[in-house]
């Protein structure tokens, strides 16, 4: 069987041919970097997935009046469906760490009632104190579901029974080369730490009950639900 190609850093956490450890600060400016390269194009390259991010807002069951997370939102793909599933009488709250992908987001969501965005890392997001929301959705995140403290601060704003939605790219089966060959590419141009592609998930789903994880795209991207 045809191995998957390795992770592009060591045991150490280091890039190959380079001396320093990929340190929480050193990852922050290694994504803001990153997503600031994107912005200009990332509405293009998520295209090919737009009937999955609709299959992952349907999924989160939202109704009118209901509050929902979007953590990582990058240019606000998601937030008209989201907006749209809880209503004019609903509430979005989305972060985002990159300036030039919120600004987008801001642009594509001027004007809407109960949308509230926010700019930070997830790792340092302001979320209210008193927010309990009903759904939450990741999509796309592999950095901010590799940083513990990210997810705290996320689950300490939704209420109990809330639903998570999580999607991103993962190893395929090793009998399928071609779906691994475009998870190497793909994290390597959208990811800052390509670290635990075999499971993704492997720090959200122990914080969830009821956890499913379905595959998609010739098995290189998976869609996990789960309720709090």
């Amino acid at each position: 069987m045809t191995p998957r190609p390795p992770l592009p850093t060591d045991a150490t956490g280091r890039w190959p041919g380079s001396s320093e450890a990929c340190t929480p600060p050193r990852l922050h400016a290694q994504a803001m970097a990153l997503y600031a390269q994107r912005a200009p194009v990332y509405d293009l390259e998520l295209a090919p997935f737009e009937a999955l991010r609709q299959e992952a807002i349907a999924a989160l069951q939202l109704q009118p009046g209901q509050t929902v997370l979007d953590v990582g939102c990058g240019t606000g793909l998601s937030l008209p469906g989201l907006h749209a599933g809880v209503g004019s009488q609903g509430r979005v709250c989305a972060l985002e760490q990159s300036p030039p992908m919120l600004t987008q987001a801001r642009t594509r969501c001027a004007g809407w009632p109960g949308l509230s965005l926010l700019q930070a890392a997830a790792e340092e997001a302001p979320w209210p104190s008193d927010l309990r929301a009903d759904a939450a959705l990741f999509f796309f995140t592999h950095d901010i579901l590799q940083q513990p403290e990210a997810l705290r601060r996320a689950f300490a704003a939704l209420a109990p029974g809330a639903r998570v939605v999580a999607v991103g790219l993962c190893w395929a089966p090793p009998w399928l080369p071609l779906s691994n060959c475009f998870v190497l590419g793909a994290s390597l141009h959208s990811i800052a730490h390509p670290v635990h592609l075999e499971a993704p998930w492997q720090d959200l789903a122990p914080r969830l009950r009821q956890v499913h994880v379905a595959r998609r795209c010739w098995e290189a991207v998976y869609l996990l639900t789960g309720r709090v």
